[in-house]
């Protein structure tokens, strides 16, 4: 699957870029960089390697950042320009408080607001959202979490967390109390504490919408889940529905109860536009769907990414169908991460992380595409 820059032609007006990752993990950092050489033979540029080794962000280059720009970072990669998403894949807000979980949720009790926090998108999208608050004081999270112990469970968990890690479950008030002296001693409290009603037998769906160069793509699926080398439950990949176009196009393919997720993706999304001022060309966003304490199902947004995620390799994977054959309208497509020394790679998969991580040991990354039913 996949083919090189040589063998499909390629431009040196406006380098295909990284930014940022210099500090992540080994196995991210080589996805991302893999990711980048995906687009750039997508887009027909030359893949430059990292911004920070090129002649700097005058908006020549077409930049493919790690995480989510905001105000304080984005001329790194824009210079005067400002955010344009022909320019970039991911997405820009102004402030960096909101690109992460915090915003999903009103302020706990008696927390002061942080600068530039946006209380009229916590209220506006609280019918797409679980009950629950934001929390940067350990009095904050204590006063929220006695009230949602009222209505069952509290999941509670760090706002810039990812992939599953530095999530945990408090069944009681002493739980609940031990949870947050930990979090405050280990320092997550400093960047925001998420405390949301906890859902059981619970499905994680994606939904989410890409822009690269001419290529515009729109999908739904389902997360799945592993055991890392430490034996502990994370993220394993996401399968896709991916059709071309944007979410109009995906509401007319996919079944009614479904399309009820979309729309809630999708009205987040606006709301993000209208209150937080998001310029993006990718989206994504996590849809959970699962029992609450009363038995009731329940299906609501649990966080947004504007940014390179682990779904992504499946999304350059349809988008490189969808550029090879211009009358394919759907496909399915795939991103799997899998842990341990055993993992294989497949047949006719696209590689973008075999080996041993120092973090988190052997671990091997791919994606791969099927035919759409």
């Amino acid at each position: 699957m996949g083919s090189s820059t040589e063998d499909r032609g390629s431009s040196d007006q406006g380098l295909l870029v990284t930014w940022g990752c210099e500090d992540a993990p080994t196995h991210q950092a080589q996805t991302h960089m893999a990711l980048a050489r995906h687009a750039a033979e997508l887009l027909r540029r030359r893949f430059g390697g990292r911004l920070e080794d090129a002649a700097g962000g005058d908006g020549a280059h077409y930049c493919i950042p790690r995480s989510t720009l905001f105000a304080e970072n984005g001329a790194a990669v824009f210079g005067a320009a400002g955010p344009d998403p022909a320019r970039f894949f991911g997405g820009w807000v102004p402030a960096g408080l909101l690109a992460t979980k915090a915003i999903v949720h009103p302020l706990a009790p008696g927390e002061t607001p942080p600068e530039g926090w946006p209380a009229g998108f916590a209220a506006a999208a609280c019918d797409v959202a679980l009950v629950g608050a934001s929390a940067f004081t350990l009095k904050g999270a204590a006063q929220a979490g006695r009230r949602l112990l009222d209505r069952g469970p509290v999941r509670i968990k760090a706002v810039g967390a990812s992939g599953g890690v530095g999530q945990f479950v408090a069944r009681s008030q002493d739980e609940l109390d031990r949870v947050l002296e930990r979090a405050a001693e280990i320092g997550l409290l400093d960047g925001g504490l998420v405390l949301e009603e906890h859902l059981e037998n619970v499905k994680t769906y994606s939904v989410g919408e890409v822009m690269l160069g001419d290529l515009h793509a729109a999908y739904v699926g389902t997360q799945d889940l592993t055991s890392n080398n430490a034996g502990e439950e994370v993220y394993g990949g996401s399968r896709l529905f991916v059709v071309r176009g944007g979410y109009p196009e995906l509401l007319k393919l996919v079944p009614p109860e479904v399309a009820k997720l979309c729309a809630m993706a999708m009205r987040f999304d606006q709301l993000a536009e209208r209150e937080l001022g998001l310029v993006a060309s990718r989206r994504n966003y996590d849809i959970i769907v699962g029992t609450d304490h009363a038995g009731e199902q329940r299906s609501a947004v649990l966080e947004q990414s504007w940014r390179v995620g682990g779904a992504s390799p499946a999304e350059l994977a349809a988008l490189e169908v969808f550029d090879r054959d211009p009358a394919r309208r759907h496909v399915i497509a795939a991103s799997v991460e899998r842990y341990g020394a055993a993992a294989v790679l497949p047949e006719n998969a696209r590689l973008y992380f075999h080996g041993t991580d120092a973090e988190v040991g052997p671990i091997l990354k791919y994606a791969s595409v099927q035919d759409a039913p």
